[in-house]
């Protein structure tokens, strides 16, 4: 595959800015396997030779989509706790702010559907979901120390089962309302989640919580 160029100008890193903005725009739409070089150009504003100069498959765009992708979520993701939030407030502040991303960011959007829909580019995309399972198990491990949750998995499997139900609930989301109801169903996941989780003594603190941070 052939490397993209070093962008040497403001007006290189324009073009690069817009074809990826437009590429984000088409994958989301249409999906990678429809998505075309033609449309990409178009959705960019860009001409195919300029866009060619950059990156030189309909895979390189799509990789590149990816990559900002991650660096505008990993942000969230690794964002420090407030001193006063509990684990369990943290990881669903967390969920809030990957949320707002996939109802407004088209990047987001497209990098988080190549990741599910194009197994072609998985080793890329699996990263994103992998730094979420890792950082959701390293808080895990301590509030399951303090009782503040309670499971028989194992962190690591309780994370990557906690991470799976926001992507089957982000999903149902967008295919039944454009995510238009994904704050909604959010809340009635960790509703699920406090009664698996939380000590009976700590719900209703728990629940509180959640409304708190999608009613925000």
């Amino acid at each position: 595959m052939a490397v993209r160029r070093v962008p040497q100008q403001d007006r290189s890193i324009e073009t690069q800015r817009a074809v990826l903005e437009g590429a984000a725009a088409v994958f989301h739409r249409v999906g990678y396997g429809n998505a075309s070089l033609s449309m990409i150009a178009e959705e960019s504003g860009v001409s195919q030779g300029s866009m060619y100069f950059h990156f030189k498959s309909k895979e390189q765009i799509a990789l590149a989509v990816i990559n900002e992708q991650h660096a505008r979520s990993l942000p969230v993701l690794h964002a420090d706790p407030s001193p006063s939030a509990s684990v369990f407030e943290h990881l669903v502040r967390v969920s809030r702010g990957v949320a707002e991303q996939l109802r407004e960011d088209t990047v987001v959007q497209a990098g988080i559907r190549l990741a599910l829909e194009e197994d072609s580019l998985q080793e890329e995309s699996a990263g994103f979901y992998e730094a979420w399972v890792a950082s959701t198990a390293e808080l895990l491990e301590h509030a399951v120390t303090e009782g503040e949750i309670v499971s028989s998995l194992p962190v690591a499997a309780l994370a990557r089962t906690m991470i799976g139900y926001f992507t089957g609930v982000q999903l149902m989301s967008r295919a039944t309302s454009g995510r238009a109801d994904l704050f909604a169903v959010l809340v009635q996941m960790w509703v699920v989640l406090t009664d698996a989780l939380i000590p009976e003594e700590r719900r209703k603190t728990a629940l509180a919580v959640v409304g708190e941070v999608f009613a925000a």
